[in-house]
């Protein structure tokens, strides 16, 4: 019997306390779940488990990261290619989006609420900056901005500025939504979509209001 790679061995017990620590963590919480814990439901020796991660927080940190990237490159995809110049594209690219990261948070309440009360100084146990982690949703939005500044769609706004406040806007709902249960997933979706296109189009320039104005008269044709 051929025995399997040193590696590929190492890389599938790595992947088994992932998967332990997420049904962990997602079920009882950061701090509800022992090394112990994780250890005992892979059922391997705590040696193994120093092997592969310093601590509870570094493991944590890691399924964080890998799952934000994820969600990272399913918005990003989700976003390219659109026809900026459409408002209906617009929107409904906003919807899939927000839907997206809904869906995300929906499926993994305590890892996110984990990083955004160590963002707002919540949880002193862990000390975490939330931009470390939501940075880079920032930076595309900030691409896809230059990108239409670069068209000719929109005008006078600074790209990075732009995506740092629509993910701190989003971020700040997300939290409200898991914590203070005041407003309905539906209603926040369909509010930052308004928000987010009327930030939008307030930087359009004459053509991209040429363009949007001949597309609303239209729309009052067909219907």
């Amino acid at each position: 019997m051929t025995r399997r790679p040193a590696k590929r061995r190492k890389e599938e017990t790595r992947d088994r306390i992932i998967s332990a620590a997420c049904d962990l963590f997602s079920r009882f919480g950061y701090h509800n779940t022992q090394v112990m814990d994780i250890v005992k439901a892979v059922g391997m020796s705590a040696g193994t488990f120093y092997n592969h991660f310093k601590d509870k927080r570094e493991l944590f940190e890691q399924i964080t990261m890998e799952s934000l990237e994820s969600l990272r490159v399913t918005v990003k995809l989700m976003r390219q290619p659109v026809d900026i110049w459409s408002p209906q594209e617009r929107a409904q690219t906003l919807l899939k989006t927000f839907n997206a990261v809904f869906d995300y948070v929906d499926s993994n309440p305590q890892q996110l609420l984990m990083i955004l009360r160590g963002s707002f100084g919540v949880d002193t146990a862990l000390d975490w900056n939330v931009w470390n982690y939501f940075q880079g949703f920032a930076q595309d939005a900030g691409e896809d901005i230059e990108r239409w500044i670069n068209d000719g769609v929109i005008e006078g706004i600074d790209p990075m500025m732009f995506g740092t406040a629509a993910i701190g806007m989003c971020l700040q709902l997300i939290h409200s939504y898991l914590v203070e249960k005041k407003f309905t997933r539906e209603d926040i979706i369909e509010n930052l979509i308004t928000m987010v296109l009327a930030m939008f189009e307030a930087y359009l320039t004459v053509e991209g209001e040429r363009v949007l104005e001949e597309q609303r008269k239209s729309q009052l044709q067909s219907s």
